[in-house]
């Protein structure tokens, strides 16, 4: 399962975000999400850019969305915000990690999919959380690592979250390389989540510019990803090497 995040790359830009819409709806992908930013980000960039995209624009995309048997998500990290889309019925949230124990959003959130991004979050932290979502259905886990460096990447922790939360974990990639969404396939992720910027031909810098991918590019990335499970998962290889004028099975 793959998720690709939109999140605010489209700059309110109501035929920006239509084109990732239409990108999404002819693929063979089922899941996008869009993200709705703080009461304090939107001000801080207000007399420049306009992040927000008219409400009109979630309506028209559940629907096309739904039209074709596909989903759309919606990434929440601030009630204030948030309220204005509580009567629109997203197929699924994601809990941005800097709200991980935002508590009278969390009460706010309606009983669909849930995914937590958990970014630099401990164990304390993560379970508070997941007491808050106790009467929910279906809670997922998103291991994502917040910094550029290497140093600080810590890929096994997914399978200490499954170990832990007995929970769905999912690697969300946020990093500035390809390795490590490469390298997480050998912790076996439920999920994946993959920030997603328009054209490769069209120069510009983007919010979550460092770690999204482009579209036209995201194709080949998963059949990528799919070549990797054939090499770590395929147990009927027997090798044949001749050494010696002798025949060694492997």
């Amino acid at each position: 399962m793959i998720v690709l995040e939109v999140g605010i790359n489209h700059f309110g830009i109501e035929s920006e975000a239509k084109k990732y819409l239409d990108f999404f709806l002819k693929s063979n992908f089922n899941y996008l999400t869009f993200q709705i930013q703080s009461q304090k980000f939107y001000k801080k960039f207000e007399k420049k850019i306009n992040f927000k995209l008219p409400k009109k624009f979630y309506i028209y995309a559940i629907q096309k969305a739904r039209s074709v048997g596909k989903k759309i998500g919606l990434a929440v990290c601030d009630l204030k915000t948030f309220k204005e889309y509580l009567d629109l019925k997203f197929d699924f949230y994601k809990l941005l990690g800097v709200a991980i124990n935002n508590y009278e959003l969390i009460a706010q959130l309606p009983n669909k999919d849930i995914f937590i991004s958990l970014a630099i979050a401990d164990d304390k932290k993560i379970f508070n959380c997941i007491q808050k979502f106790r009467n929910f259905n279906k809670l997922n886990l998103i291991y994502t690592n917040m910094s550029y460096s290497a140093r600080d990447l810590n890929l096994s922790r997914i399978n200490h979250l499954k170990k832990k939360f007995k929970l769905p974990v999912g690697y969300g990639h946020h990093f500035n390389s390809i390795v490590p969404l490469f390298v997480s396939k050998c912790f076996k992720p439920d999920f994946y989540f993959l920030y997603i910027k328009l054209f490769s031909k069209k120069k510009r810098i983007y919010p979550d510019n460092d770690h999204a991918f482009f579209i036209d590019k995201i194709p080949e990335l998963c059949r990528t990803l799919d070549e990797i499970d054939i090499y770590l998962e395929n147990k009927n290889l027997n090798y044949k090497i001749k050494l010696n004028d002798k025949k060694i099975h492997i």
